[in-house]
């Protein structure tokens, strides 16, 4: 053997060494993913546009419920609207299958679940063989629901939590009735607010309606703020601090009462 073979080797096993180490350290330290996806705030915020697989060095937000794992990488399934998403756009309302392999474009079949209720956006349109219905402006899902769309709603339904800080514009999508064969309960149509106010409030204020059991309920927390919100066709629940005048609308006081009506000198109710 010639005497530079040894020395060669030995150079080429120390660089190889190297190379797993260097590959381990970034498996460690990158995380993969597929598909578009938020990007941190440390590192500038809004979407990575990037829909094949690749690393970050940072994690993804609130993976527990807006990722689902596909062949070893994370894959979004929130509403990238949320997050400065520019890109297409399609409404979507209450929850449906996601079918990872048909949105990344490979054929490891995947299919996941959105948890999100209400109105929200997805960046890729329903693929030919998903059951859905177009109605007012947004797709809903009519087709039935397996075991693990159920088994997964106890780790992943709370992902609407997420989204109640988050101010952006949802689809506005507004019904009395919910088409034939859909899954949901009571459908919100979004609310049209109007705000005029005074004072020295933090903010503008915030609007938060919810349903349940077939009645919504709104939420106006900001004081001396007068808000008007147009619902059709709901029965109403109001909270603390409301006051009701009239259909569909809603005046933000800024003391509570428990519905006692005072008339002053020029029979008005204060």
């Amino acid at each position: 053997m010639r005497p530079y073979i040894l020395p060669l080797l030995a150079l080429l096993g120390l660089a190889t060494a190297s190379g797993a180490g260097v590959a381990w350290a970034d498996k460690k330290k990158h995380h993969r993913y597929i598909g578009v996806h938020p990007i941190a705030k440390a590192h500038g915020g809004g979407m990575c546009h990037i829909e094949a697989p690749h690393v970050h060095a940072y994690a993804p937000l609130d993976v527990k419920v807006q990722y689902r794992d596909h062949g070893g990488y994370h894959h979004f399934v929130g509403d990238p609207v949320a997050y400065d998403w520019d890109g297409p756009r399609h409404a979507y309302y209450g929850h449906h299958p996601v079918p990872v392999h048909v949105v990344v474009g490979d054929d490891d079949e995947n299919v996941q679940y959105c948890y999100l209720d209400g109105a929200h956006y997805h960046h890729w349109a329903p693929p030919p063989g998903l059951e859905v219905k177009l109605h007012a402006g947004a797709y809903w899902y009519v087709g039935d629901f397996p075991e693990p769309y159920v088994k997964g709603k106890v780790i992943y339904d709370p992902i609407d939590v997420i989204y109640e800080p988050i101010t952006y514009v949802r689809p506005a999508v507004v019904v009395e009735t919910p088409p034939p064969g859909w899954y949901g309960g009571v459908v919100i149509a979004a609310p049209v607010v109007e705000v005029r106010g005074k004072g020295k409030g933090r903010g503008r204020p915030h609007v938060h309606a919810h349903g349940h059991g077939g009645a919504v309920e709104v939420h106006v927390p900001a004081p001396a703020v007068r808000v008007e919100v147009g619902l059709p066709s709901v029965h109403v629940g109001v909270g603390a601090g409301v006051h009701v005048h009239g259909h569909g609308h809603y005046r933000a006081g800024k003391h509570k009462h428990k519905h006692k009506h005072k008339r002053g000198k020029r029979g008005r109710d204060d």
